[in-house]
C-alpha cells in the first residue's frame, strides 16, 4: 500500500460497531487500521482529534450543482465547497441541468466536468423523460447510480412521468437492472395543480399560501400510487424527500411487507417548519413545501424506528436575484433550498445533542445508508479497513451562528440564515487528504478537480 501514512488519534471514531475511542491510520486514499494505541506508529502526517467524533464522511445523495448551465447558478466547484464545509465528502448528482442529463453523452460530459472541477467525488443520477430503452441503457453503461423521474410537471426539459411511464420504467429495470433504484418526487400532479389555482384564485400571494397549495396528503397519494407499481413489478423504488408523515407509514408498511423501498428526507423537513417560512419567504421555498411544527414531530417518529434511510440536502443553489422575485408574491420563486453546508452540522445537533438518537444511527443516515442504496459501499459510507479515508471530523458542542455570506457554495444564502447550530464540522479528508480545516485561516486547503467520477458498483470494485 503506496502513499502517505496519517494517524488520527484521540477522537471518538464511529464505526459501524458503534462510536469507540480509536486511533485511525491511513495509508495513502484508504484505511489501513483502526488501533486503540498507533503512538509508538511511523507516520507523515500526525493529526489529533482529542475532544472531537469521527465519523464516515457525509454521502450526499441528492444535489443539485446543475452543471453544465449556461448561467452557472452552482456548479460542482462551488457546490463542492460548500460540501466539504459540511463535512460531506461524496455526492450522487441529479440530472437537472441544461440540458438534462438523459442519454450517454450527456452522462459522459458531465463526468469530465465533475473530474474537472470538483472537490469531492461524485455519482450520477440519470432522468427519465420519456426518452426510450437504448438511451437508459447508454447512462447505465456510462455508470449512473440510479435513475430520477418527476410525478408532477416540474419543467419543460423535465415533464411528468404518467402512469404508464412509471410502470414502464419499473418494469425495465425489474428485468434488467434490478440493483439500479429509480428515485421518484412524489407529488400528486393533478392535486398540486388545483391547490395552487384556488389559493392564487384566493388573491394569495403570501409564503404560507405555497405550503397550503401542496400539502402532505399530496404527496401521500402518489407515494401510495408509485410504491403500487414497484411492488407489482418488484423493482427497487427510492422516495426522494420524503416530508409526509403518512407517506411515511405506507413505505414502513412496504418494507414489512418484504419490498425493496427506501426513503430519503431533507433537513428542512427535520428543523425548520412553516414558521421558517413565514420568516424568509422566497428563500424557504422548496417542493415538497416546509411542514407545520406537528408535521416535523411526526416525520421524527420515522427517523427512530429506522424507516427513513438516508437524510439528503436536496441542495439547490438558485441566485439571491431569483429569490428575490418572489418576496412580494411567492408563486414568483423558483422551487429549491440551499443547504448542503449546513445540512449534517444541523442534522447532528438535532438528532445526537437534543434527541439523543446516537452517533450510530447519525452515521447511517448521513453516510452508510446512502452508500448501500447506490452502490457505493463499503469504499464509501463507513470508516473500516479497506474503506476510503473519507472523513468527518465535528466538534458536538461549538455552536456557531449561520450567516449566508459565510456560506461557501456560490450564492450565499440559507434558509437557516439567523439561526444556531450547536455541533461544527471542523475538519473534512477525502481519500487520505485534508480538503477543509476550519482551524486554518483559508478553511479550504484542497483543489478543485480532487475529486473523481463514482462509476456504479464502485464499493465493491
Amino acid at each position: 500500500m503506496s502513499g502517505k501514512t496519517t494517524i488520527i488519534s484521540g477522537g471518538t471514531v464511529v464505526t459501524s460497531d458503534g462510536p469507540v475511542r480509536a486511533d485511525l491510520v491511513i495509508r495513502g486514499e484508504t484505511i489501513a487500521a483502526i488501533s486503540s494505541d498507533a503512538s509508538d506508529m511511523h507516520a507523515d502526517e500526525r493529526i489529533d482529534a482529542s475532544g472531537l467524533i469521527v465519523v464516515p464522511g457525509g454521502v450526499d445523495a441528492h444535489t443539485h450543482f446543475r452543471e453544465p448551465d449556461p448561467d452557472m447558478v452552482e456548479g460542482f466547484e462551488y457546490g463542492s465547497r460548500g460540501a466539504i464545509a459540511g463535512g460531506i465528502t461524496s455526492a450522487v448528482e441529479m440530472p437537472q441541468a441544461h440540458p438534462t442529463s438523459s442519454n450517454g453523452e450527456q452522462i459522459r460530459a458531465k463526468r469530465q466536468l465533475l473530474e474537472a472541477t470538483s472537490y469531492i467525488d461524485i455519482a450520477l443520477w440519470g432522468g427519465i423523460v420519456g426518452q426510450p430503452e437504448e438511451q437508459l441503457e447508454e447512462m447505465i453503461e456510462e455508470g449512473i447510480v440510479a435513475l430520477k423521474a418527476f410525478m408532477p410537471n416540474s419543467s419543460p426539459a423535465f415533464p411528468a412521468a404518467d402512469d404508464q411511464v412509471l410502470h414502464d420504467t419499473f418494469s425495465f429495470l425489474a428485468k434488467n437492472h434490478p440493483d439500479i433504484p429509480f428515485g421518484l418526487h412524489c407529488e400528486n400532479d393533478a392535486m398540486l395543480q388545483a391547490g395552487i389555482e384556488r389559493l392564487q384564485t384566493a388573491g394569495r400571494k403570501d409564503p404560507l399560501a405555497h405550503a397550503e397549495s401542496r400539502p402532505p396528503l399530496v404527496e401521500t397519494e402518489a407515494v401510495h400510487r408509485a410504491l403500487f407499481f414497484a411492488e407489482l413489478t418488484g423493482a427497487k423504488f427510492y422516495v426522494c424527500h420524503c416530508a409526509s408523515a403518512g407517506a411515511l407509514e405506507l413505505v414502513k408498511q412496504a418494507k414489512g411487507r418484504g419490498m425493496k423501498v427506501e426513503v430519503e428526507t431533507c433537513p428542512q423537513y427535520l428543523s425548520l417548519d412553516t414558521t421558517d417560512l413565514e420568516k424568509h419567504g422566497p428563500f424557504a421555498r422548496c417542493a415538497p413545501a416546509f411542514r407545520e411544527r406537528d408535521e416535523v414531530e411526526r416525520i421524527w417518529q420515522y427517523v427512530a424506528d429506522g424507516t427513513i434511510d438516508v437524510v439528503s440536502s436536496d441542495h439547490c443553489g438558485y441566485t439571491i436575484e431569483s429569490k428575490l422575485a418572489g418576496m412580494d408574491d411567492i408563486w414568483k420563486a423558483p422551487l429549491g433550498c440551499s443547504g448542503i453546508q449546513t445540512m449534517y452540522p444541523s442534522l447532528f445537533d438535532e438528532m445526537v445533542n437534543r434527541r439523543n438518537l446516537g452517533l450510530t444511527r447519525f452515521a447511517e443516515l448521513s453516510a452508510t445508508n446512502p452508500a448501500k442504496s447506490f452502490s457505493l459501499y463499503p469504499r464509501k459510507g463507513v470508516i473500516q479497513v479497506g474503506s476510503d479515508a473519507d472523513l468527518a471530523f465535528y466538534d458536538p458542542g461549538k455552536s456557531w451562528l449561520v450567516r449566508g455570506e459565510d456560506m461557501l457554495h456560490r450564492n450565499k444564502w440559507t434558509p437557516y440564515e439567523g439561526k444556531t447550530i450547536g455541533a461544527s464540522v471542523v475538519r473534512t479528508i477525502v481519500r487520505g487528504e485534508t480538503l477543509f480545516d476550519a482551524s486554518q485561516g483559508e478553511a479550504v486547503i484542497g483543489k478543485p478537480g480532487y475529486g473523481k467520477f463514482l462509476q456504479r458498483g464502485y464499493g465493491t470494485a
